[in-house]
């Protein structure tokens, strides 16, 4: 069942995490801007604070493309 209260929540939270870290959302909206294709690379890369390294990428095609239209949608709508 949809919760409004739990978006509500998020949105909060989402505003004071691109307040905290201002380059992140311009990060994307550079990435939403850019046409996004099938053989688009993902890379991500996570590195801890004692200087331990975790990366991955992967490589999209058309139903990962689609997938992350409707979450961008979706984040749209919160704001």
């Amino acid at each position: 069942m949809f919760n409004p209260t739990i978006i509500f929540e998020l949105q909060n939270k989402w505003r004071r995490f691109t307040e905290n870290h201002p380059k992140f959302p311009k990060f994307m909206q550079a990435v939403a801007n850019t046409k996004i294709e099938e053989g688009t690379i993902i890379d991500i890369k996570f590195t801890t604070a004692e200087g331990q390294e975790i990366c991955s990428n992967v490589k999209l095609n058309a139903e990962d493309i689609e997938l992350l239209r409707e979450v961008g949608e979706l984040v749209k709508g919160m704001h």
